[in-house]
């Protein structure tokens, strides 16, 4: 009984050494791969940093245990600065200390030209299609808009310059808002999506990000919004 408990061991073992020993592997072929993609697109590749966006909030899709933040890619997009990262945490109900699965989010960043205040908008029901493009009345568009849209804000002065008729009638009727929400916070745009980070992929998201901030009035950012 002795000898087939020591051999049960051993063999538990090597198990574990070669599970470590191709995950290890995996995780330098990744590294490998995105710092290849970094360099041909003339980007900057971290595989850790703690904090890649500054005093930026997290939407609460993103709040968890024990985050980790890896695989940072910092660029432009046009004129746009643009980080992207994968950020993993663990799941509310785990075991505390427990090595168990971890919930994986592609997050993708724009540098908004100041620093706002905190928004976030997101599609209520994305089952739900709205029929609805730019040449809506105003009445109509902000109708359509706070049924499709959930908006959550900081500053009313900074959200009501933000979702102007011609921005809120643009998210309306671009088709990414169903997949894509943002939140403006510390100085970006960001959005979110429970995937493993994609850099090409992710530059769709950025496009998404830039053409947003681009229709933001220029008055949002000269909103005073301290000691809001």
């Amino acid at each position: 009984m002795e000898g087939a408990l020591s051999l049960i061991a051993l063999v538990a073992v090597v198990v574990s050494a070669g599970t470590i020993t191709v995950a290890a592997h995996f995780r330098k072929e990744r590294v490998a791969e995105l710092q290849g993609w970094a360099r041909a697109h003339g980007w900057h590749y971290t595989e850790h940093h703690p904090r890649p966006l500054e005093e930026a909030t997290l939407p609460d899709a993103l709040q968890g245990r024990n985050p980790r933040v890896r695989h940072v890619l910092t660029g432009r997009r046009g004129t746009h600065l643009v980080t992207m990262f994968e950020l993993t945490h663990a799941a509310p109900n785990a075991r505390r200390g427990a090595d168990g699965p971890r919930r994986t989010h592609r997050v993708v960043a724009v540098r908004t030209p100041g620093l706002g205040a905190d928004l976030e908008i997101r599609r209520r029901d994305l089952a739900r299609s709205v029929s609805l493009d730019a040449s809506g009345g105003p009445e109509e568009v902000s109708r359509s808009f706070d049924e499709a849209f959930h908006t959550n804000g900081t500053d009313a002065g900074f959200t009501n310059a933000v979702l102007d008729h011609a921005t809120v009638s643009w998210l309306l009727s671009d088709c990414r808002s169903r997949s894509l929400p943002v939140r403006f916070t510390g100085g970006h745009a960001m959005t979110w999506t429970a995937l493993r980070l994609d850099p090409d992929h992710a530059l769709a998201a950025a496009d998404y990000l830039t053409a947003l901030v681009d229709r933001v009035p220029s008055r949002a950012w000269a909103h005073d919004t301290a000691g809001s």
